[in-house]
């Protein structure tokens, strides 16, 4: 069944997890979880809190499923923001709860991924860095431009001086060079996740 899914484009997944059909924010966790994942782990440098980070911003994603549309934002663009937004949030409370702790000791979070689900993640953020570091220049730059800071394709069109068909034509390559590495990383993850919660 979830092979169905995977035929729809971003606007229409959106437009059907109105219905509330949960298989549709499935098909969107297996999307977009590992670009998520990787902006989210760049920014807080922890795998329980990138963790974290992707699974708020898809609860969040879920509750506004009603009311969500895609109107001028792509939704890549829009869950990478959200990501950084989200990982703010994350920044905040941590900041906040360490400085009321007088026992804080810097650089010993307590990390409680099992020894499986820490490799696994581990793994897969250095085959998506070295995915990315192996794709072409320009092609690499698109891809962190738009993935990982969140800028839209007419953005990275006018600050690269291309054009947008040229954006969409690097982060198609991209995704797919990116994807093809990083399957059976991704397949791995969602199973250790499921069976361990």
């Amino acid at each position: 069944m979830m092979q169905h899914y995977k035929s729809y484009n971003d606007q229409e997944l959106v437009q059907l997890m109105q219905t509330g059909d949960e298989r549709v924010l499935m098909e969107i966790y297996n999307r977009y979880w590992d670009k998520m994942l990787a902006v989210a782990f760049n920014r807080l440098g922890s795998l329980e809190e990138a963790e974290e980070c992707v699974q708020d911003v898809l609860y969040k994603l879920w509750k506004l499923r009603k009311d969500f549309s895609l109107v001028k934002i792509e939704l890549g663009n829009y869950l990478a923001r959200s990501i950084r937004n989200q990982a703010f949030n994350i920044i905040d409370r941590r900041y906040r709860e360490r400085t009321k702790s007088e026992s804080y000791v810097p650089e010993n979070d307590i990390n409680i991924l099992s020894p499986e689900r820490e490799m696994i993640v581990r793994e897969l953020q250095q085959q998506i860095d070295d995915s990315i570091k192996a794709l072409p220049p320009q092609c690499q730059l698109v891809f962190r431009l738009s993935r990982q800071q969140g800028f839209s394709n007419r953005e990275i069109a006018e600050q690269l001086d291309i054009s947008e068909n040229t954006v969409k034509s690097h982060l198609k390559k991209a995704d797919r060079d990116i994807q093809g590495n990083i399957e059976f990383l991704i397949a791995a993850a969602i199973i250790c996740a499921y069976f361990q919660r």
